[in-house]
């Protein structure tokens, strides 16, 4: 796989890939901004930043905790003893990785979700702030909810924002349908708030970098709000578990999945159901010991 450094700034540049994973210079140190999937990325990562850069690497700085971003911590971090700075929530998942299959599965989770994907070698963090100074760097933290736990962006002072996983490529939300959401009203707010920002280039983890962050956040709107209606018009033939709903949703457009890939959907959908309930347009009910969702009668679209 080729990599390259692709530079947006004075002192920032970001490496296109999968993951795009952010990188950053001040008084002759180097900042990584996530890591990508595995040891492989981290190894090729660290080999590109010694040819094109060769200064040493002091941090990386994780965007949140989720298999694909900090894949790549644990052998950066023994190659280069780098430290891993990442918000408190977030920090606990990377230091302890087998919890991100257990929050997935809601007990100790089985081996066919506890593959590279989902749980990443662990690595040793320092916790920051989510709306701060990044430690003592010109680098700035901005809580970007919605995605996970206590996600966050990375702004450098070349006025790049990298945006991790709140936005997605129109490509992969038409392709997967679900993108995994645990909060969709903050990810509304987030939406806005990127919109509303100044930044001179975005950098989304999974779409390309662009200087016009609207079009995107306009399609990723589209996207969650499509999938909030074909769960509420799901549970207009009868009540439904979430399981039901995705089992509905998955073969009337194909998707397929693993087991992990299910229970990160199941997450998506859990998330829309609270919204809807808070919308006031679906209730929670309990029958022959299933909970269950149905629509309430009467009520306004979103």
């Amino acid at each position: 796989m080729f990599m390259e450094l692709k530079r947006l700034g004075e002192r920032t540049w970001y490496i296109p890939g999968r993951v795009n994973v952010g990188y950053y210079e001040e008084n002759d140190k180097g900042y990584l901004i996530d890591t990508g999937l595995d040891d492989d990325y981290g190894r090729k990562l660290l080999k590109l930043l010694d040819a094109e850069r060769g200064v040493p690497l002091r941090a990386i700085v994780n965007t949140h905790s989720n298999a694909d971003h900090i894949g790549g911590n644990a052998f950066i971090q023994k190659r280069t003893n780098c430290e891993v700075w990442t918000t408190r929530i977030e920090g606990i998942l990377t230091e302890r990785t087998a919890m991100e299959p257990l929050l997935l599965w809601s007990a100790w989770p089985f081996k066919e979700i506890r593959g590279k994907f989902i749980e990443a070698k662990p690595s040793k963090v320092t916790f920051i702030e989510n709306a701060a100074p990044i430690m003592d760097t010109a680098l700035t933290a901005a809580p970007l909810p919605g995605h996970y736990l206590d996600m966050i962006g990375v702004k450098t002072p070349d006025g790049v924002f990298f945006l991790a996983d709140a936005l997605f490529d129109p490509e992969i939300l038409a392709k997967y349908r679900f993108c995994v959401m645990i909060d969709i009203a903050s990810a509304y707010r987030t939406f806005s708030m990127i919109e509303s920002d100044e930044a001179t280039w975005f950098v989304p983890c999974h779409a390309p970098a662009t200087q016009d962050i609207h079009e995107l956040a306009r399609q990723n709107r589209e996207g969650l709000l499509w999938v909030t209606e074909a769960i509420y018009d799901a549970l207009s033939g009868g009540p439904m578990s979430r399981e039901d709903i995705l089992s509905h949703l998955g073969t009337t457009y194909s998707l397929e999945m693993d087991a992990a890939h299910l229970l990160l959907n199941l997450t998506s959908v859990s998330a829309h159901l609270t919204w809807l309930s808070e919308e006031n347009r679906v209730e929670p009910f309990v029958e022959d010991c299933r909970l269950l969702w149905r629509q309430k009668i009467n009520q306004n679209s979103i």
